[in-house]
């Protein structure tokens, strides 16, 4: 089958007549940083919230590829965003910065609509999420253009951008979104697969005139239509630029376009056509993609395998021209560093050349040196060059001048051991203008924090405008946790995990004694501690006010677990849950009743006194509704909103910004006795006043608001 592909001029004869999509005018003027950004002022919700972004935010998104080099080395592109909350959108760049001439980075293509990351989850195909997907670029291999993937009127294109800037157009012209793509080693081939949900979706909408039927492809709490089920199929076109012809690709086309093409690769490999193929053992899971144990198979010789401690974890590797391979990988207390080691193949064991507690968010090698994104506590990403021989570090690009400006409050990291014996990490933001001897309210913000300390796990909760209100902030990162202590059996350790609530109560008290830290030195009040948290760290919320008595507040963005949990993610989850030892919901057994009893607010609303502040999706907030209800009818102090259009991480940037500053207001609500504001971009909140009240007389029904 071939495809005549007519829309687009033939590449090869249209390098310099693309059209011009390089300059960033009106609503993104300010995509690019202009002098005078540097101010120094209290930093606000809105900082945050307007940042400059390299690459997603999110933990995991710490290890995806963001940076492409061109091939002969002087040129680095990547996708650079900006969050307008005014407009409820993002300004979208594609970026090139010339690593010689140390020049600016210019913008060589704008425009487009956010892409966010859509993967199989339990059977059901698609499954939407608010978290941006890593656009990677791909250099053609003279270096002139790179390709990317860019959304515009609602379909995911491959495009290609010249990189001087004179112009950018698409390669493709798919009826559905392209999810993956690659070249051909001589450049002349583009390789791509859709996503290939139309006939399945539309299949659904057919079968919904007669009904659905309630089955597998169903999660309720999230959706009121069933998913497409997983292996639609995935269309693999291989596509020649010169003319736009495009056909069905072969095995070989599919081969390259696993693992990636020769110009981007996995990040568990890399081959060097004089020393040969450098890779990692990842046969044994892990819970972080791209790691596992170092091993080289040197050109004519037999594979040699790393068995020093510091090979297992390893990940990026890459080959020195001397022939060595060096490779990144965490280590210190609970992991919470980052090093660069060198392995010369033979020898027993790797030399360490570089150690922090930064975040190395991604790299590329550049001879010895390496070019980073890196991020600290304190610092936004940026760009560095970092000479791994001397520790020296050289800054490239700062898409955030102006942020060192701002008021932040200074940060201390805290390596914490819990009753368990698992170590973690914590790190304590003292407010600004902090003053030895006075006791501050203090946040506690889980339940990741590596890197910038932005607003935690899902980027809700902003660290440095609470302390700039006064607050201290505790940012926490998870234990490892029990059930991956003793086995990689991800099922198994799920068990382990809810056996007697182990892994719950090993993450709740190692946040415990981070906030006793803070107690202790008297910086935090203890009458004045409140507690946030999403997804998992919502779980140790929910778990805290059920069995400390540590916590005056807490917000969440997500909720609740109860008994109707298997109804309401759908038969091929509840499955899921039986396996690892969730009752079932006619379970009306003893273990039941005292398992319900562990872990549901609803199940023991009467015991609820703390106020709790729920901003959620509006695809997860029926989850919610039984918890809502209960502790409502007994006048416990709740509150919701429901944000629409939004996953289990939010995405838009008003409702970021508005979840930012109603938290804010609700913390200095009940922890400072602040008044509430008559309103928040137009909603009523007055009525926390009426909450107080219904708390103060919880005895007397008739007061229920």
């Amino acid at each position: 089958m071939v495809k005549l592909w007519t829309t687009v001029l033939p590449l090869l004869g249209a390098l310099l007549s693309l059209p011009a999509h390089g300059a960033t005018s009106g609503a993104c003027a300010d995509m690019m940083p202009a002098p005078g950004e540097a101010v120094s002022r209290p930093l606000v919700a809105e900082d945050l919230a307007r940042l400059r972004d390299i690459g997603p935010v999110d933990p995991l998104g710490q290890d995806r590829r963001i940076l492409a080099k061109s091939p002969d080395g002087r040129y680095i592109a990547f996708q650079m965003r900006r969050a307008d909350p005014a407009r409820n959108a993002y300004c979208l760049a594609m970026v090139v910065i010339d690593l010689k001439r140390g020049a600016m980075p210019h913008v060589v293509d704008s425009g487009g609509d956010l892409i966010r990351v859509t993967f199989d989850f339990r059977e059901k195909a698609g499954f939407p999420t608010g978290t941006p997907q890593a656009i990677t670029p791909i250099w053609s291999p003279d270096g002139q253009w790179f390709a990317f993937l860019k959304r515009t009127g609602g379909i995911i294109q491959v495009w290609r951008a010249n990189a001087d800037g004179s112009g950018s157009a698409p390669l493709t012209d798919e009826k559905e979104d392209v999810d993956a793509f690659a070249f051909r080693p001589d450049g002349k081939f583009l390789i791509f697969t859709t996503k290939s949900l139309r006939a399945a979706r539309d299949a659904i909408e057919k079968e919904g005139l007669s009904g659905f039927h309630y089955d597998d492809r169903y999660a309720p709490a999230a959706s009121a239509i069933p998913f497409p089920k997983v292996g639609t199929g995935t269309p693999v076109w291989t596509m020649e630029l010169a003319t736009g012809t495009q056909r069905q690709a072969s095995d070989l086309d599919r081969a390259i376009l696993k693992t990636g093409g020769p110009a981007q690769g996995p990040w568990f490999e890399a081959r060097n056509p004089h020393w040969g193929r450098a890779w990692l053992d990842t046969s044994i899971p892990s819970i972080w993609p791209g790691q596992g144990r170092l091993a080289v198979s040197p050109i004519g010789r037999a594979t040699q395998t790393c068995d020093a401690p510091t090979c297992i974890g390893a990940s990026r590797p890459w080959w020195t021209p001397k022939g060595r391979v060096r490779f990144i990988r965490r280590e210190g207390w609970a992991e919470g560093s980052t090093a660069v080691y060198e392995w010369q193949p033979g020898q027993s064991s790797p030399r360490r050349l570089y150690l922090t507690d930064d975040v190395l968010a991604d790299c590329v090698p550049g001879g010895l040196s390496l070019i980073c994104l890196r991020e600290g506590s304190l610092t936004p990403r940026r760009l560095e060059r970092l000479d791994l021989d001397t520790g020296r570090r050289m800054l490239l690009f700062d898409p955030n001048p102006g942020f060192s400006a701002l008021a932040l409050g200074k940060v201390e990291r805290l390596h914490l051991t819990n009753r368990f014996g698992i170590a973690s990490i914590a790190d304590l933001v003292l407010p600004v203008g902090y003053e030895p001897g006075q006791r501050y309210p203090l946040v506690v913000v889980q339940y990741s924090t590596r890197g910038f300390l932005r607003g935690g796990t899902g980027d809700e909760y902003p660290i440095q405008a609470f302390a700039n209100r006064g607050y201290a902030v505790l940012s926490t990162g998870n234990p490892k946790s029990i059930g991956l202590l003793a086995t990689t059996d991800f099922e198994e350790a799920d068990r382990l995990n809810l056996k007697d609530f182990a892994d719950r109560r090993s993450t709740l008290d190692a946040v415990e004694i981070g906030v006793q830290t803070a107690i202790d030195r008297g910086i935090a009040d203890p009458a004045r501690i409140g507690i946030t948290g999403m997804s998992d760290g919502a779980s140790t919320v929910i778990f805290a006010l059920l069995h400390s008595k540590m916590f005056a507040a807490a917000a969440m963005s997500s909720c609740c677990f109860d008994s109707s949990l298997p109804a309401r993610v759908g038969p091929a989850a509840a499955k899921s849950f039986y396996r690892i030892g969730y009752p079932k919901i006619v379970d009306r057994s003893d273990r039941a009743q005292v398992f319900w009893r562990t872990i549901a607010l609803s199940w023991n609303a009467k015991n609820i006194g703390t106020p709790i502040l729920l901003q959620l999706a509006d695809d997860e907030y029926r989850s919610a509704l039984e918890t809502y209800t209960a502790l409502r009818e007994v006048n416990a102090p709740i509150d919701m909103f429901i944000f629409p259009g939004e996953h289990h991480v939010k995405w838009q940037p008003a409702h970021r910004l508005a979840v930012y500053r109603r938290s804010l207001n609700w913390f200095d609500y009940w922890l400072k006795d602040s008044s509430p504001p008559r309103s928040m971009q137009g909603v009523d909140v007055s009525h926390w006043e009426q909450l107080r009240r219904a708390q103060l007389s919880r005895d007397d029904p008739r007061s229920l608001p």
